[in-house]
């Protein structure tokens, strides 16, 4: 276990500490190394415990982080650090060999904020360092009360809300458990990474599209029951707490799912999106980590989290107010090709990234990746390749179901089903497949409806609960 901090004191107080975390001697060396000759403080740490140590104990500003490491990981230290500090108070770069688009997507819904692949091409990793150093200045607050100041665990969010423990953070913002004093019951509240406090403009646009969220009433869809912006600027929506956890959480422990297991998460989900289409509302961001399995005494229910938020962001980054953490807003294996070319935005949007959602749940992966993952490449797949049939994946998905998947994937968003009819169709071919079909070894979750008893139809487009029985 080694851990290395500077004692030279010829760099001032404003030059930026970076941690670089990697037990390998050479590697760790060299860069601490370059990133001195630019300026840097630069402390190093072998192992995740020593980084968490020194992460406690040093202002540090920016860390460097490596995978695999003996004893903890890059992503339990990454996970860990996002237990107290967001990607905006300690932005950190995943610096690894491993290449995998899914080991970039882990990692990023993990709350880093970039991804760079070994062997490390420096002047690359020094313009990501820089760019995410200079969203802190850009991000702190002006004169007057400090937004980190106020959303602090313990602290009282505008005289109401009582924040708790974080439950997470991401691109958008961190989620905090917390108490409504006056009401006396427990709810969850979200910090956003708005330009809110900066010009009217920004706090006017928050506030409409904090609107918008709260008109999205659905049962499948979390209920906002407030927003505001604080004197300190700090811009929140308060939601229902749910207790349960993400559709990206079971996709990681179940691997494959079944089609008619598909259609019991595809119908709710649906239902959802369909009333805020109708209500002129694009999620933008529909992806595993935004849907979320609420576990009731009644059983599970789907509720679909975060409406208007990435559009929030959208609106932000284009009027100059914001940079996300990492440059992207929204996922882009999830996203739609005309997200990428900047054209006007429409409820078949989020219909292609339901198709992306689906296509993992059936194959075990996602349509479309890029070795080293060279998040790039894979935005140009997005634009101008077909996916590979779901039959690639597995010869036993039925023809019927396989077209349903391929059609919300099409280019042309125009050319793409409605929400609800996707919904629809995929539950009458999921249940016509699950009579006809023999068992295939397809992996379930705990107290998944088996294939033998699941429901032979299931269409209503406004599903609320999802029962699951187990056979006698």
């Amino acid at each position: 276990m080694e851990r290395t901090v500077p004692t030279s004191t010829s760099l001032d107080a404003a030059t930026p500490t970076l941690l670089v975390v990697d037990d390998n001697e050479m590697n760790r060396d060299m860069l601490g190394r370059r990133l001195e000759k630019k300026g840097y403080r630069v402390l190093k740490a072998s192992d995740g415990a020593t980084a968490l140590d020194l992460i406690a104990t040093e202002p540090i500003d920016l860390v460097l982080l490596d995978i695999e490491m003996p004893g903890l990981s890059g992503l339990e230290v990454l996970r860990e650090v996002r237990r107290t500090r967001t990607g905006l108070q300690l932005p950190i770069l995943m610096a690894t060999a491993r290449s995998d688009s899914a080991d970039v997507v882990l990692a990023l819904e993990a709350g880093a904020n970039d991804y760079v692949i070994k062997p490390l091409d420096f002047p690359v990793v020094l313009a990501r360092v820089e760019a995410q150093l200079r969203l802190r200045p850009a991000s702190a607050p002006g004169p007057g009360a400090s937004p980190d100041a106020e959303t602090g665990p313990g602290t009282l969010l505008a005289g109401k809300y009582r924040l708790g423990s974080l439950i997470g953070s991401g691109s958008f913002g961190s989620v905090y458990r917390a108490r409504h004093e006056d009401l006396a019951h427990d709810v969850a509240v979200k910090v956003l990474l708005t330009g809110a406090r900066r010009s009217p403009e920004a706090l006017a646009r928050f506030q409409r599209e904090g609107i918008a969220a709260c008109r999205v009433k659905h049962p499948n869809a979390v209920a906002v029951t407030d927003f505001g912006v604080t004197a300190g600027g700090a811009a929140f929506l308060v939601m229902e707490l749910l207790e349960g956890h993400s559709l990206e959480d079971e996709i990681k422990r179940v691997g494959r799912f079944t089609a008619p297991r598909c259609a019991e998460i595809l119908t709710p989900l649906c239902a959802a999106l369909a009333e805020a289409h109708a209500a002129g509302i694009v999620h933008r961001d529909v992806k595993p980590a935004n849907v979320f399995l609420q576990q009731t005494a009644q059983g599970e229910r789907l509720k679909v989290l975060d409406f208007g938020i990435a559009k929030m962001a959208d609106e932000d980054a284009r009027a100059g107010n914001l940079t996300v953490e990492g440059g992207i807003l929204g996922t882009p294996v999830y996203m739609a090709p005309e997200r990428f070319r900047g054209a006007v935005i429409d409820g078949a949007a989020d219909v292609y990234s339901v198709g992306v959602m689906l296509y993992r749940m059936l194959a075990g992966r996602l349509p479309f990746s890029a070795p080293d993952a060279d998040l790039m490449a894979v935005v140009m797949m997005h634009l101008h390749n077909a996916p590979r049939p779901l039959s690639e994946a597995d010869p036993a998905i039925a023809p019927e179901i396989d077209a349903i998947v391929m059609s919300t994937l099409r280019k042309d968003p125009r050319e793409r089903p409605a929400i609800a009819s996707l919904a629809t169709s995929f539950a009458r071919a999921a249940a016509r497949d699950n009579l006809s079909a023999p068992r295939r070894d397809v992996r379930q979750g705990s107290d998944v409806i088996p294939e033998g008893d699941a429901p032979t139809e299931r269409t209503e487009a406004s599903t609320e609960t999802i029962r699951r029985q187990r056979p006698d």
